[in-house]
């Protein structure tokens, strides 16, 4: 029997993968390398398994697969041969010795414009002072959480179990409804809102419906990367309309836009509140525009000194402001849940596009958050963490001050869960950022906020996150890089 097997199967059976995968992997590599040919002559199932010394069976379960996915084929009276149709010209060796070339792998501009917009790290490890938008995990009442999940999981209903409600479950949408009108002045019907994975998910699905090549779209500056990222992918040109002590400024000179971003209620990165004059201006601007405004509710729960003020959206009589929410920020990042608040009339169409970009948050999860709204479990935890956050952040400003006399501007919003440190002009914020990292302090840097050239430049760094403790020493870290600014110099 011709050894067909020289230098192409090789089996490990100390390794994790089985035997059968290893001999199917194996000879699928070699019929497509060209080193088994279209033709050759496979030897029986019996002499296979006595040459490799594996039970028949392994070889026959490689065998049958390898002939179902059309590698194999079985001639009468010549036994199995690799398929016939796989000539040498369409084998990948072939291939690449006939061109010289292997595929080049290029992304198309939207997708450039979008693997350019750095936001966070893919995850995975332990936040560290002083990563913005990181919530104080542990404190997340966990025990609450499984519970109400396990029971909603098991009442869960066959219709539950199939395909319906991409625009989320009743009940959520429903309890979500209720809450919002209350805490946060939204003037909508349950129907109005649509579910999502998260705010950027209702961000992205906004900007893919509303908003077209070539359209333009107002965004803060400086402002949040994750807006960018969404209108950029949508191949909108993007806008930068600057932020004063007020929020974003509508009433300079800019080309008229076909939708304007804004984070009235705690703007991103600054933490200002938009007042009522200036929501007033802006909804004007967007009626004489005829322009949609895409209203991010960043941070709004998180207020350290009464009520949170109420959401742009239920001052707008016409219907053209869209809402969008997150519970990741409230509760935990890995729960990924958002919501888009959108006028009736561009509910269905929004429903249905949010069908086709399977975004979809599970039954379970939207049961198990619907009742920890109801039963006051959102209300409290968010009481709790209001007055944790407040302390972190006293101890962080405090801390600055201390520390840097002077020397750092600290910018203290009412709320929310990072605050501004602004550098004098002379340090490089970027520069500074990377410094820190080297030493396992996240901080981001404000000039990459900005879309056009920097007006400021600063560290913006995240409390709500830290125990006292790291705060103190990440404050530690970022004296000893201040020592000296770029070139080494003593400030």
């Amino acid at each position: 029997m011709q050894d067909v097997f020289s230098g192409v199967v090789d089996l490990e059976r100390s390794a994790r993968q089985s035997l059968y995968r290893q001999l199917y992997e194996q000879l699928r590599g070699a019929i497509l390398d060209g080193r088994l040919p279209a033709g050759t002559r496979i030897p029986s199932s019996r002499a296979m398994a006595a040459q490799l010394g594996v039970a028949r069976n392994t070889v026959l379960a490689a065998v049958e697969q390898l002939a179902a996915e059309g590698f194999l084929e079985a001639r009468r009276g010549s036994g199995t041969l690799v398929s016939a149709q796989l000539s040498a010209g369409l084998t990948r060796a072939a291939r690449q010795r006939r061109s010289g070339t292997r595929p080049v792998y290029a992304l198309s501009a939207a997708g450039t414009r979008l693997a350019g917009i750095s936001r966070t790290s893919d995850g995975g490890e332990t936040p560290r002072p002083f990563m913005p938008g990181i919530p104080d995990i542990g404190a997340f009442p966990a025990a609450i959480w499984a519970r109400l999940l396990r029971r909603e999981t098991q009442r869960l209903q066959p219709e539950a179990l199939a395909y319906g409600w991409t625009a989320g479950h009743p009940r959520l949408r429903e309890v979500l409804c209720a809450h919002l009108r209350e805490m946060r002045g939204i003037q909508a019907e349950p129907e109005q809102i649509i579910i999502t994975s998260s705010a950027q998910g209702a961000l992205d699905l906004l900007a893919r419906a509303l908003v077209g090549p070539g359209d333009r779209v107002w965004l803060e500056e400086p402002g949040y990367l994750g807006a960018r990222a969404a209108f950029s992918g949508a191949g909108a040109r993007l806008v930068p309309v600057p932020v004063d002590a007020h929020g974003l400024n509508p009433n300079g000179k800019h080309a008229v836009p076909r939708a304007i971003y804004v984070t009235p209620s705690h703007q991103y990165p600054t933490g200002r509140l938009m007042p009522l004059a200036r929501r007033l201006e802006l909804l004007d601007v967007a009626e004489r525009h005829g322009a949609y405004v895409i209203e991010d509710d960043y941070d709004s729960e998180f207020q350290f000194k009464g009520r949170p003020v109420a959401a742009l959206q239920g001052l707008d009589p016409e219907g053209r402001v869209l809402y969008v929410g997150t519970f990741s920020k409230i509760l935990q990042p890995g729960l990924r849940v958002g919501y888009a608040v959108v006028p009736s009339a561009l509910a269905g169409p929004l429903g249905a596009i949010q069908r086709n970009t399977g975004q979809i948050v599970p039954v379970a999860i939207q049961l198990a958050l619907a009742a920890f709204i109801e039963e006051g479990h959102l209300r409290a935890h968010v009481r709790r963490m209001c007055a944790l956050y407040e302390q972190r952040q006293r101890a962080l400003a405090d801390g600055l001050s201390a520390l840097f006399k002077g020397l750092l501007t600290v910018e203290k919003p009412a709320g929310g869960m990072q605050l501004i440190a602004g550098l004098p002009g002379k340090i490089d914020d970027t520069a500074i950022v990377a410094r820190l990292a080297e030493r396992g302090v996240q901080a981001r840097a404000l000039s990459s906020f900005y879309l056009g050239k920097a007006k400021s430049q600063g560290l913006l760094l995240g409390f709500a996150g830290y125990a006292s403790e790291a705060i103190e020493a990440g404050l530690k870290e970022i004296k000893e890089i201040l020592r000296s600014n770029t070139d080494g110099q003593p400030l």
